[in-house]
């Protein structure tokens, strides 16, 4: 079987895009909003939290390589049941998430093309099927797409940033005060952007020396969506705080004053690429953990299958079927973009959640447990945000799946007592 692996530049390129995410084009005008010159301060303090979630699952998935990831980590540390939650929190995640995410990218490429024979919907399908050809190639291709994109993404976004704070009028003063009300505010809101490292384990297996490879990616990959978020967010500020106006919450005016009319396509553009850019790592990463699950007997083993490629092109072929299912109902207005999004983020929540726990009970040094300790309350924070009918569905699931753990774990007591007498 042929299976090449990647090295750091490849997998920094698979994870930049997709951990930036929507949330920099999104976040600078909400916690801008929110906090005001401070929003900043705000920035710099998530990020902060961001290089230590980084670093945890890093070392979680040098630790405990595998294709499933966080469940592997989560066995380790509280059992195969609740590794089977979290593996279902996953996977429910996914089901519902990239949907959304190719919904948004077909709107923006209406939006691009500014056509109407295809309305967005049809578009987002189109972009689906596209992602999915992507990801029957080897890891290699779909790496070298992945960086490709999240390249074109950096580059503009800095160069333009850049650009616009040497060229535009614009201040930073701190005359008003914040409230602590208001900061926190806008901390709730950059807590999304810390969603994305808990992935990293997905790929251990496919990475050449993981134990040089994976830390350096991790590092590559921080300090460039550290400059792209503080960048983009300083240069929002500069050219809103002098005025004050917040009628443009896009961010095509900071690519204005070098793209000129050219910026607001070029900021659609960058915003499929990014969505183009999540679905690849997540429906790639939960394709690995189906036929992971498969091969240890937990799925039906016909799922386990990989092509000569290193694919699990059956589950892929699986997780296919379900996102047609999941768009039927989105194109016939039963599910909306924002139905999808909240339902894919409280169980992506629950499945980093497990995941900081896990690191909290196997990691023996005092920052890392102390550091997933306060991570866990914030993710448990967030969470109580979500719908009720969500939160009841995952406390009657968890509840379950615990019961099952305990139960296992009598019945090898059990077996242990028998065995010792």
């Amino acid at each position: 079987m042929r299976n090449r692996k990647i090295g750091f530049l490849l997998l920094s390129g698979l994870m930049i895009g997709p951990i930036l995410g929507s949330g920099i084009i999104i976040l600078p005008p909400a916690v801008y909003e929110t906090a005001g010159n401070y929003a900043i301060f705000a920035w710099v303090l998530m990020l902060g939290l961001s290089l230590i979630f980084a670093l945890l699952f890093g070392k979680l998935s040098l630790l405990i390589p595998g294709d499933s990831g966080v469940p592997l980590a989560v066995e380790r540390a509280f059992g195969t049941q609740i590794k089977n939650l979290s593996a279902i929190f996953f996977l429910l995640a996914v089901c519902f998430g990239p949907i959304a995410v190719t919904g948004t990218a077909g709107h923006y490429l209406q939006l691009l093309t500014n056509q109407s024979f295809f309305n967005e919907k049809w578009l987002a399908l189109g972009i689906l099927c596209f992602v999915y050809i992507i990801l029957t190639r080897s890891i290699a291709d779909v790496g070298k797409f992945a960086f490709f994109m999240s390249s074109f993404i950096v580059v503009t976004l800095i160069v333009g940033s850049i650009h616009t704070l040497f060229t535009v009028d614009g201040s930073f003063t701190l005359s008003k005060p914040i409230t602590i009300s208001d900061f926190g505010e806008s901390l709730l809101l950059l807590f999304w952007a810390l969603i994305g490292w808990e992935v990293i384990g997905s790929y251990s297996l496919e990475v050449k020396t993981p134990e040089r490879t994976i830390p350096r990616a991790v590092v590559l990959s921080f300090t460039i969506i550290a400059i792209v978020s503080l960048i983009v967010a300083f240069a929002f500020q500069w050219i809103h705080s002098k005025n004050g106006n917040m009628m443009n919450q896009s961010l095509a005016p900071l690519l204005q004053s070098l793209f000129g009319s050219w910026a607001t396509p070029i900021i659609s553009s960058i915003t499929i690429a990014l969505c183009i850019s999540t679905v690849l790592l997540v429906i790639g990463a939960v394709s690995r953990l189906i036929a992971d699950q498969a091969k240890n007997g937990l799925l039906p083993s016909w799922l386990s299958f990989k092509n000569k490629n290193n694919v699990a092109t059956r589950s892929l072929f699986s997780l296919f079927c379900i996102h047609i299912i999941v768009f039927i109902l989105y194109f016939n207005d039963l599910l909306s973009i924002q139905t999808l999004v909240a339902i894919a983020n409280a169980f992506f929540l629950c499945n980093a959640l497990l995941g900081v726990l896990a690191c909290f009970r196997l990691f023996d040094s005092v920052f890392f447990k102390i550091s997933s300790f306060i991570l866990a309350i914030c993710f448990l924070g967030i969470l109580l945000f979500s719908s009720p009918i969500i939160l009841l569905l995952i406390i009657l699931v968890s509840v379950y799946f615990i019961w099952l753990q305990k139960r296992d774990s009598k019945q090898h007591e059990k077996i242990l007592q028998v065995g010792n007498e």
